[in-house]
């Protein structure tokens, strides 16, 4: 089994309670209590108190919030961002140490993610210096105010999240993994170390996106590929892939040809709903595709998804150059040479009645 662990840096000891309820703080409370130092002891036992509660609390993720347009003030939320945090000295008081946080979340356009936490609260005086500078951090806190461009989160926890799990023979992935396609075991052929040149990436984007999703299915071994229609919440969803040793279902969805380009969260539907759809498929594995480059803002979001408390994932990304490296595997690459011979020097290769008009062949092409 797969379980959240909270480690604390911040910890809001009122708000906590308010979120877990008496019973679930006196219960902590009393667990603190048997230790050597109770008070030291404290904010860790909340935080395990809290983990342990998330899924059932309906914690989502930040990101995945504003992708569905239904975030509101006044949601619990978390979000696990590249925060940077600011001492504000100028507004101490006592009792009263304010830290200003601020990170950027990529939805498809900028949002800025703000707040103030009083350093006072610390976990230990050790977690201080983990809450300056540049830092990554697990962030669960009250949404206080909301426009289109900037959310302010007045945070309960501040700390590092990590998924542990206690059966590591069990026969299923870890949901919050990413997975890579060097993973699968229907890929073991394929040397996804080896280069893939700039023709081959060119012919990536020629080949047809029902071709890929064909050769995929094929390598997989699912016989069943349904038909694109416009209500899908994904292109191929299978039971027959083999990842890390442990057969898993996986849910696909696959970019072709008809966006020819680094893929951002925009090019996936109106405000990134191909994802949001992708996640409320039944897999285990949630698989996104594309022909070209995958820009970091859309790992993020498929990583956001799949950290989702309510419901913990995993996902795989293959980009173009991954793309390449599968159909270079089958054969199915259109590739041509990437510099054609001059015009003239092509004249001089031609046979007299290939230049009067005739159809006969020659070695540079048809």
């Amino acid at each position: 089994m797969t379980r959240i662990a909270l480690e604390p840096y911040f910890l809001h000891q009122d708000q906590l309670q308010s979120l877990l309820g008496e019973q679930r703080t006196e219960s902590a409370r009393a667990r603190a209590a048997r230790r050597s130092d109770p008070e030291a002891a404290l904010p860790y036992v909340l935080a395990a108190e809290l983990a342990e509660a998330l899924s059932s609390l309906g914690v989502g993720e930040v990101a995945r919030r504003v992708l569905r347009q239904d975030l509101r003030a006044g949601q619990v939320v978390g979000a696990e961002l590249e925060f940077d945090f600011q001492r504000d000295r100028d507004h101490d008081v006592p009792g009263f140490k304010p830290v200003r946080f601020t990170a950027v979340l990529d939805a498809g356009k900028p949002v800025r993610v703000a707040g103030t936490f009083n350093s006072a609260r610390t976990a230990s005086s050790s977690a201080t210096g983990s809450l300056s500078g540049s830092r990554r951090a697990y962030l669960i806190g009250t949404v206080t105010d909301l426009t289109a461009d900037q959310i302010e989160l007045r945070p309960v926890f501040i700390g590092i999240r990590s998924f542990v799990d206690d059966n590591l023979a069990a026969e299923r992935l870890t949901p919050g993994l990413r997975v890579y396609p060097s993973d699968i075991s229907q890929f073991s052929g394929i040397d996804f170390a080896s280069p893939i040149t700039q023709a081959e990436l060119e012919a990536v984007l020629r080949v047809p996106e029902d071709t890929v999703k064909r050769a995929f299915a094929g390598l997989i071994g699912e016989s069943y590929v349904p038909k694109d229609w416009g209500g899908e919440r994904s292109d191929l969803y299978t039971s027959r892939v083999f990842a890390q040793g442990r057969q898993v279902s996986a849910a696909w969805l696959f970019k072709g040809p008809g966006y020819p380009r680094a893929m951002d969260v925009k090019a996936l539907g109106t405000n990134g709903d191909q994802i949001d759809r992708l996640f409320t498929e039944p897999a285990e594995l949630l698989v996104l595709q594309h022909c070209h480059q995958i820009k970091p803002s859309v790992v993020g979001m498929m990583d956001s998804y799949a950290h989702d408390a309510r419901h913990l994932r995993s996902y795989m990304i293959i980009d173009g150059a991954d793309t390449g490296r599968i159909l270079r595997s089958l054969d199915l690459l259109p590739v041509t040479p990437a510099h054609s011979p001059p015009q003239n020097n092509r004249r001089k290769r031609l046979s007299p009645d290939v230049r009067s008009g005739g159809h006969q062949r020659t070695r540079g092409g048809a």
